[in-house]
């Protein structure tokens, strides 16, 4: 007896169609923009956009980050790709291992130890302090967002009184005004402070055990704290709303069981309920690492000189040099591979974490 196959339908033809049209769509700027970064300026600037059949070259690449017009970029690439293999193998075997911590501040390191020994091996641009900025400030926005939102999220999720529903409505209500209506007020506000440390004489005190190299006198506009504070300041409420949508799967039953066997209950969070956890955590740290990586207002406004390379982007956007449209292309690529390489390695972690946030009972 013979099988008839199924018949395709149209609909599902339709379907198909649409969802490659989407993804046409939504890869075709980036592609562009990594033509754009390996291409010669005449080509760049031509009329007629050249597709294909030009010459590569990695001056833009080696103009925004590099301060040498001679040096080889296949041995900067070459320490990218031994630094990237290295950490990933290290991260590779922590998921694997029983006990994968170790492992994972061992690649953080690696990536650290890179991050200080790239500009004194290769004479890095002032644009690579950008960078720096960037990674610091992700790094400490997510870390102090994740923090605050673990403990707020499973308490306002424990606690059913009409003083939680208040918080979580008036924390909505926060995260939907524009992001224009905050940059003001903290301004002003950092001023104020900044003002007061100035008048008083303590932001120039000298503090026998806090010598941080580069700072002479405490601070809050112009640095990196003043970000970092505004970004948790206006993310934080979507955390807290994220976070507390998965400890409400979570059941009461499992922490009250950990107590009843003598734990606190901090210890029974921390040892029962974060390690159940970890997928919607490591989804929330996501959403958060993109908001404060991509960040471009808050930094402009905030921190005049102390950019990320979002600000650094656009200011060489503006210009009406080809140099600078091809350097700001490379910077583009430069910043997306690392997000979309720690998107790709966490992707289990983050559709786990955005089902068990979805799937109610």
């Amino acid at each position: 007896m013979q099988l008839s196959r199924p018949s395709i339908r149209p609909s599902r033809i339709a379907l198909h169609a649409v969802m490659i049209l989407l993804v046409v769509w939504s890869v075709t700027p980036f592609i562009w923009t990594a033509q754009t970064s390996i291409k010669f300026t005449r080509d760049v600037a031509s009329k007629t956009p050249v597709l294909w059949g030009y010459e590569t070259t990695a001056n833009a690449y080696r103009n925004f980050w590099l301060d040498s017009d001679d040096l080889n970029m296949w041995g900067v690439l070459a320490f990218i790709l031994v630094v990237a293999a290295v950490a990933t193998a290290l991260g590779l075997i922590g998921r694997r291992a029983r006990h994968g911590w170790p492992w994972f501040l061992g690649a953080t390191a690696v990536i650290c130890v890179a991050l200080w020994r790239f500009p004194r091996i290769w004479e890095a641009n002032d644009e690579y302090d950008f960078l720096v900025n960037s990674v610091v400030v992700t790094i400490l926005t997510m870390c102090i967002s994740l923090s605050i939102g673990l403990l707020a999220g499973y308490g306002l999720a424990r606690y059913t009184g009409i003083s939680g529903a208040v918080i979580l409505i008036v924390a909505l209500g926060f995260r939907a005004l524009p992001r224009t209506a905050f940059v003001l007020p903290y301004f002003f506000g950092a001023k104020e402070i900044d003002d007061w440390l100035t008048s008083t004489g303590v932001g120039s005190w000298n503090f026998p055990l806090i010598d941080f190299p580069g700072i002479d006198t405490l601070q809050i506009l112009d640095t990196r704290l003043a970000i970092v504070l505004a970004l948790v300041a206006v993310n934080q409420p979507f955390t807290i709303w994220m976070l507390r949508s998965f400890f409400i799967e979570v059941p009461k039953e499992m922490e009250e069981a950990a107590m009843m066997d003598g734990a606190t209950r901090l210890q029974a969070f921390r040892k029962v309920i974060i390690p159940i956890m970890w997928p919607a955590i490591i989804a929330t740290g996501l959403f958060t690492m993109l908001l404060a990586y991509n960040e471009y207002l808050f930094v402009r406004v905030l921190a005049p000189t102390e950019w990320t390379l979002p600000v650094a982007i656009v200011s060489l956007t503006g210009g009406e040099s080809s140099r600078t449209i091809t350097e700001a292309a490379a910077a583009s690529v430069s910043i997306t591979l690392p997000i979309v390489i720690v998107i790709i390695l966490f992707q289990k972690h983050l559709v786990r974490g955005l089902g068990a946030g979805a799937v109610k009972g």
